[in-house]
């Protein structure tokens, strides 16, 4: 299996996505904690005992919180309101309107009355348009707004009309996805005649023109005899897109607590798009007790607002059933708390040990999010590519963890610095005694994340003149940069650090061959070890000076050719593919090489047919694998790359990329 590229993005453990084994721990739900009591309820004769929050947005890194909820209006429609807060808990509603009131207008004095609305903060827009607001009434619209209180319609027509796709709705939510650019559109969609409520989805670059809605889900099973779909907040949290259902039951449970109620549950997708349920039985935020404002339903058309660690999910509470014929009592504006990416544990009672899948350790430190009881602990240690460990980075070695905290840095004999192992395939092991891990993650400086391990592509163009094969490396065609690449710079082994002496290696070709070059630096040149014979079938690169090359056509599927030549000049060809089992040799070698030497160097120059490589002879533009190996044995045994394998002598997936010009 190949591995994970995780870059610096946390791994949640809410299914087996990173997770290659367990022994001794169980997963575990962790929902929202809620605040006793409402943050917002009826305080003001504008408003109405029904409320439904559309918005919280933080106006600057440190400064205020300014939200928006709707409430009914006696002459109809839900007027919206607004209310400002320094700790997102304690609300204040200070007057927007001549008439004293709380509510929010267009910039001709008419007050925002439309059903629904999603609100949005974007600092760096233009000061007029920092505010932007998307309003149903029905059919989307947009609005912009310099302070999130006078607003200025976009158009007088919809951004997003009623029939486009499916259909739209006045229950739905909008985020600005960051890892798309894009913003996104959930909406309940009716279907059936009306008798069945699933999710949809539209995308947009600029809130102005969307594509869809697309249905992608329905309420699955699980969730219970007559669930269905009213609506979904999410959540992106670093590595995975939290679903926060609003998941309404209709009157064919048996049990009657459950009949026209709507609940909060929660999902899961890596995407947006595909969603799976999780723990479908829990509440995310529990329904109140009997006549508790809200005991009966809830939903949240509010983005979850992160302080530090702590995320906040505020909802609208409603003591009614769905099809209640009058009011049982107030509603209001609840405030739950849960812990970064901290739905779902992995946890262990007495001992439990969970085992990563391989992944690229691009960062050069890693991070847990874990809480330990009591006398509790974490331990780690760090598992090469192959399953081997990490000489330092063992559980003897490690600082154990014991606490709380969501980014606690692994250590092992005092230092958190994993410089040396990075770039590196590598595997974690965690031990874990009375204590739930949440998630992992790479850290390191961004620049260590953007970058990528593999070396620029390298040109092969058509030569003039073919070279005479020699090992002399004095042709016309090997200083003809023009048509021929070059490909140096080569690596260690293990990691992405500089190879201890200089290869340079040079492609070109003609209609019926491909030449290659290397100059090999070597100052122990009299120590050059060339003990292989002709196409041996066993191969001992830990015994020689050699110069291995693969090379994967796209019509080779996995397989290789892989040719080496020594420093005598020795020659072999296999042909290799690790995902079919194995490697065979490639009888009575049909191309040429020759080596020379001089103070300090020694070259190779290779001609090799395109029938030995099994090949058509490539046409511009087309693109193969290639990578170039030196094993080195004059100074112990070395290994180098110019695309670096980080360890993995079959890596074939990390070679780089040979384009024909």
């Amino acid at each position: 299996m190949t591995p994970l590229n995780i870059l610096d993005i946390a791994q949640t453990f809410v299914d087996d996505y990173i997770v290659a084994d367990t022994q001794g721990v169980e997963r575990r739900f962790h929902g929202a904690t809620k605040l006793d009591g409402p943050v917002i309820a009826k305080t003001l004769d504008c408003e109405s005992e029904a409320f439904y929050v559309s918005g919280v947005v933080r106006i600057g890194p440190d400064g205020p919180f300014r939200m928006w909820y709707n409430c009914h209006s006696p002459g109809g429609g839900q007027l919206v309101h607004t209310a400002v807060s320094d700790d997102a808990v304690t609300w204040e509603k200070l007057p927007t309107q001549p008439d004293g009131s709380n509510r929010i207008s267009f910039d001709d004095g008419t007050i925002v009355s439309d059903t629904s609305c999603a609100f949005f903060y974007d600092p760096d827009d233009q000061p007029a348009r920092r505010y932007k607001m998307i309003h149903y009434k029905p059919s989307y619209y947009l609005s912009y707004s310099p302070d999130g209180i006078v607003w200025t319609p976009h158009s007088d027509q919809p951004v997003w009309a009623n029939g486009s796709g499916d259909g739209l709705e006045e229950c739905f939510f909008f985020l600005k996805d960051e890892r798309l650019g894009k913003y996104r559109g959930y909406m309940r969609i009716w279907q059936e005649r009306h008798t069945i409520r699933r999710l949809g989805l539209g995308e947009s670059d600029d809130l102005t023109e969307w594509t869809g809605p697309e249905i992608i889900w329905t309420a699955p099973p699980e969730y219970g005899v007559g669930a269905q779909i009213y609506g979904m907040l999410v959540h992106p949290d670093e590595g995975v897109y939290w679903g926060i259902p609003w998941m309404f039951y209709t009157s064919e449970p048996l049990n009657r607590r459950d009949q026209q109620t709507i609940k909060l549950k929660l999902a899961f997708s890596r995407d947006g798009i595909d969603w799976q349920s999780v723990f479908a039985d829990e509440e995310v935020v529990p329904l109140g007790e009997p006549g508790a404002f809200d005991s009966e339903m809830m939903h949240t058309s509010c983005p979850v607002v992160s302080v530090g660690d702590k995320r906040l999910l505020y909802y609208d509470g409603h003591p009614d059933k769905h099809d209640a014929q009058k009011s049982q009592g107030p509603g209001g504006i609840g405030l739950a708390t849960f812990r970064k990416n901290g739905f779902l544990s992995l946890h262990a009672d007495d001992e439990g040990i969970v085992l990563t899948k391989r992944f690229l350790l691009k960062g050069d430190s890693l991070q847990i999010n874990a809480k330990t009881a009591d006398g509790g602990t974490v331990e780690a240690e760090l598992l090469a590519d192959n399953g081997a460990n990490l000489d330092g980075y063992r559980y003897e070695d490690m600082d154990v963890f014991s606490g709380d905290a969501t980014d606690a840095l692994l250590s092992w004999n005092g230092s958190s610095d994993l410089g040396a192992i990075t770039g590196q395939y590598i595997m974690l092991r965690l031990r874990l005694r009375q204590a739930d891990v949440f998630s992992f993650r790479a850290a390191g400086d961004r620049e260590l994340f953007e970058s990528d391990s593999r070396p620029p592509p390298v040109n092969c163009g058509m030569c003039g003149t073919a070279p005479v094969i020699d090992g002399r490396l004095d042709d016309n065609c090997w200083q003809d940069f023009d048509h021929s690449g070059v490909a140096e710079e080569f690596v260690t082994f293990e990691r992405l650090e500089p190879a201890p002496v200089a290869t340079r290696a040079m492609f070109t070709r003609d209609e019926t061959h491909l030449y290659i070059s290397v100059d090999c630096e070597e100052p122990l040149i009299d120590k050059l070890v060339t003990n292989r014979e002709e196409n041996e079938p066993e191969f001992h690169f830990d015994q020689d000076d050699t110069v291995e090359f693969r090379l994967n056509a796209p019509q080779h599927g996995t397989f290789f050719n892989q040719l080496c030549v020594n420093a005598a000049g020795k020659r072999s060809q296999a042909w290799f593919s690790v995902d079919e089992g194995g490697s065979r040799i490639v009888p009575g070698v049909e191309w040429k090489a020759a080596v020379s030497q001089i103070d300090g160097h020694w070259y190779v120059e290779i001609a090799v047919p395109w029938t030995a490589l099994n090949v058509e002879p490539p046409a511009t533009g087309d693109k193969w694998m290639v990578n170039i190996i030196r094993h080195r044995n004059t100074d112990g045994y070395q290994t180098s790359c110019w695309s670096c394998l980080f360890g993995g002598y079959h890596r074939n997936d990390l070679s780089g990329t040979l384009a024909f010009a």
